[in-house]
């Protein structure tokens, strides 16, 4: 009986050892060749892959046996400017056991060979989010598998809702966001009873809401409609039927939506943690919102009238985000307002007409507060800029705040986005933001702070927008800038600073074109931009168009001495402006080097001599001016300087050449590309001569 036994042992253990022997060639041969039909891929990429076992290369999941591959994950592999990827579906076919296949990011145009994929029968997610694939009535092959989880967001999609995914009703999740879809829901998506989460969110979806065919999903939890095109009235009753949905986002349509539910066969039965109804024409909070919302409640962009206090006097809510911001709401706020809602992370009321003094009480949890563009007035409650160490971001702009700033013993340790902008806020530059280490955005333009901004302004090593427009500042430009070695933007313009500009402003690698883009600045949710002079216009800057920022602005303030030949150097910067100033000397050529340059702002200075011109190698010049100078000489008007026009070179009376009027004479200094032209005509004259007196002597 126990030899029997023991043998038993010994041959089950001789089986797994012959079981785990690693992964099969052909699956190993397969990913060799899928890594090589990526072309271009990032250095980082497949680091481990010199090992021989494959079940160990970073990307690849086996299964317990390590014989037989299960999972691919290839993340955004494959650099932003690579042509668009076309692998083949057989290479992947060769997994017979595969249960998930991940491709997020890799600029894949569509698949070669996509018949092969109904050969992968053990599939049950596929993730090919963030790529570049265009035809969606490609996807027939969904009839073949029994997909759990389909991830087709962030492509190029075209056209309508493709039919062959309707094919799938196994499917549990379904996201198909910020795609180019358009027309009416297919019915057939009604079918679908297995789904739990189905996002169209961001595409161009338009006709009537598809109310009875969203009823039909009893299964659904998450319902992501947002940012589309349906029309017309609806209730939120004809969602009163789904018992398991938690999260419902029907914003940013063309909707008007009832949220009114008292009628008994419209009582909710489900408890949502999410809803999302922004720019839906809501008229009224109701009570059953802050007892069937657990979690998060969104309201922007709506026609929410009446006081505060009415909407929410005697209400107990376990909310965690509150948003409803941009709508009608007055009045002044309770002090207390922790205690109606004790949870809360995120608070945006921004955008609304609330008045009276600020609450003196807030929940120390609180991580995002924004009361941005109402009448507030009054000081800011030391409860704000001291017992919130939470707290991540604080928007008080564009309201009636005065006294000082943040006293010495103020705290705000995990401070990363601070807008104050646009008050009248008073004292010197908060020195207790140097407690604030982790701050990456400051706007305090147009207040009425003042003293040496060089005593008072802290090195904030990962700052990297500095507002401080408008305001009355004075002193050197602070040398602590040069240490802030990741700063983007930085606007002192319209203070009363006065010396030379340092000489040090290299030390900011940023400017030298060494570090990303300032995308992602602002929060998500965040719709709280900043204003930026920009070729002459006063803009605002918010989302992606952060990407674009990068510039010193110093204008309108009382700077002296020349322009550094260091800030010829930034290479990054996309704006440049120090105009206003008490600036001289000759305007360096070496400013050609910011071949980033955008706009180029040296008006109303004290330069002189003439005007450089290599500064027609500047590519993407658009907006120059150096008007109100003591320049001289004839004006470039080779590439982009032929495009600019009078108001350009007004106030330099020794300038001439077109767009002037002033002619040039014979005396005019004239730059040397025109020096060298000239003599180029003056020979070529003189060769045509010698050929017309050879041709007279040779026929006489």
């Amino acid at each position: 009986m126990g030899i029997n036994t023991s043998f038993c042992w010994c041959f089950i253990l001789v089986l797994l050892w012959f079981q785990s022997q690693g992964c099969l060639e052909e699956e190993r041969a397969a990913l060799l060749q899928i890594k090589d039909s990526m072309g271009s891929y990032l250095s980082s990429a497949f680091s481990n892959w010199y090992v021989k076992e494959c079940c160990d290369w970073e990307g690849v999941v086996c299964d317990p046996s390590q014989t037989r591959i299960q999972r691919i994950f290839f993340p955004h592999l494959r650099s932003d400017d690579s042509e668009p990827w076309f692998p083949n579906a057989t290479l992947f076919a060769e997994f017979k056991d595969l249960r998930e296949l991940e491709l997020p990011g890799n600029h894949i145009g569509g698949f070669i060979s996509i018949q092969a994929f109904k050969k992968l029968k053990h599939l049950r997610k596929l993730n090919l989010r963030d790529n570049s694939i265009q035809n969606g009535s490609n996807l027939w092959w969904g009839k073949y598998l029994s997909l759990y989880n389909l991830d087709l967001s962030g492509n190029k999609l075209q056209g309508n809702f493709p039919d062959s995914l309707c094919a799938n009703l196994f499917l549990r999740e379904l996201i198909l966001s910020r795609n180019n879809l358009f027309g009416s829901i297919n019915s057939c998506l009604g079918n679908m009873i297995s789904l739990r989460l189905l996002d169209l969110s961001e595409n161009q979806f338009n006709g009537s809401f598809p109310s009875l065919l969203i009823s039909n999903l009893t299964n659904i939890e998450s319902l992501v409609l947002s940012s589309n095109e349906f029309q017309g009235m609806i209730s939120l009753c004809v969602f009163a039927n789904l018992s398991r949905l938690s999260e419902l986002d029907i914003s940013f349509n063309h909707l008007e939506v009832e949220t009114e539910m008292m009628s008994p066969s419209c009582s909710p039965s489900f408890r949502l943690s999410t809803l999302s109804l922004g720019g839906c024409n809501v008229k009224k909070i109701y009570p059953w919102m802050f007892h069937n919302i657990t979690s998060e409640l969104r309201l922007s962009n709506n026609n929410l009238t009446g006081p505060f206090i009415s909407n929410f006097q005697n209400i107990t809510s376990k909310l965690t985000i509150l948003d409803i911001s941009d709508n009608f709401l007055r009045g002044t706020l309770p002090e207390d307002i922790n205690l109606n809602f004790s949870e809360l992370r995120h608070l945006d009321l921004s955008g609304n007409s609330f008045n009276g003094n600020l609450p003196v009480f807030f929940t120390d949890q609180l991580q995002m507060l924004d009361l941005s563009n109402n009448q507030f007035q009054g000081e800011i409650p030391y409860s704000i800029k001291s017992n919130m160490s939470c707290l991540l971001y604080l928007g008080l702009s564009q309201n009636n705040l005065t006294g000082d700033l943040f006293p010495k013993n103020s705290s705000l340790p995990n401070l990363r986005w601070l807008h104050l902008n646009n008050n009248r806020l008073s004292g010197t530059f908060p020195y207790a933001l140097s407690k604030s280490m982790k701050l990456r955005f400051i706007d305090i333009q147009n207040n009425e702070l003042s003293g040496e901004l060089s005593s008072y302004l802290p090195v904030l090593p990962k700052l990297k927008i500095l507002i401080l427009r408008g305001n009355q500042f004075e002193g050197q430009l602070p040398v602590k800038i040069c240490q802030m070695r990741d700063l983007h933007l930085l606007d002192l313009s319209e203070n009363d600073l006065s010396g030379d500009i340092p000489d040090c402003v290299d030390n900011v690698t940023s400017w030298l074109g060494r570090s990303e883009n300032a995308v992602g600045y602002l929060p998500d949710g965040s719709r709280n931009g900043f204003v930026f002079t920009v070729k002459g216009r006063r803009l605002i800057f918010k989302g992606e168009l952060l990407s674009f920022l990068m510039g010193v602005d110093v204008s309108c303030n009382r700077l002296a001495g020349k322009i550094p030949i260091q800030m010829t150097r930034l290479k990054g910067i996309r704006i440049l402006n120090v105009s206003n100033n008490l600036l001289t000397g000759q305007i360096p050529s070496s400013l050609v080097n910011l071949e980033n340059l955008e706009s180029l702002d040296l008006s109303h200075n004290n330069f002189f001599g003439v005007l450089p011109h290599e500064l027609v190698g500047l590519p993407f010049l658009v907006n120059f001016n150096v008007s109100f100078n003591n320049l001289s000489g004839m004006i470039p008007i080779a590439n982009q300087f032929g495009t600019f026009l009078n108001d350009s070179y007004l106030g330099n009376p020794d300038l001439c050449g077109q767009p002037l009027s002033i002619k040039c004479n014979g005396s005019t200094e004239t730059p040397p590309i025109y020096a060298r032209a000239e003599k180029s005509v003056s020979i070529m004259y003189f060769a045509v001569l010698i050929g017309l007196f050879f041709i007279v002597i040779c026929l006489e």
